[in-house]
C-alpha cells in the first residue's frame, strides 16, 4: 500500500504547526478583463514619455504595467470623443 504524501510545508514557517485544522486562507485573485496583444509603433518622443510614466508608476506599484498606462490614456481619449 502506498504511503500518503504529507502536505508541503515550504514557506509556511511556524504557522504550519499552529493552524493544522483550518484551511490556509489565500488572497482571492484579482479578476482582470481579458486582454489581447496589439503591436503599435510610436514616435520616439511618445515612447520615451510612456516609459517615463510607467517607471514613475512602477516606483509606487511594482505590478504596474505599460498596458495599464496605455489603456487609461486610450479610455480617456475615447471618452473625450464621446462628449
Amino acid at each position: 500500500m502506498a504511503q500518503k504524501k504529507r502536505p508541503a510545508i515550504k514557506g509556511q514557517g511556524a504557522s504550519v504547526f499552529f493552524h493544522r485544522d483550518s484551511p490556509e486562507s489565500e488572497p482571492e485573485p484579482v479578476e482582470e478583463e481579458e486582454r489581447v496583444m496589439v503591436t503599435i509603433y510610436l514616435p520616439p518622443r511618445v515612447a520615451k514619455r510612456l516609459d517615463a510614466e510607467w517607471l514613475d508608476r512602477k516606483k509606487e506599484d511594482r505590478k504596474a504595467q505599460k498596458s495599464h498606462v496605455v489603456t487609461e490614456a486610450l479610455e480617456t481619449y475615447f471618452k473625450s470623443l464621446d462628449e
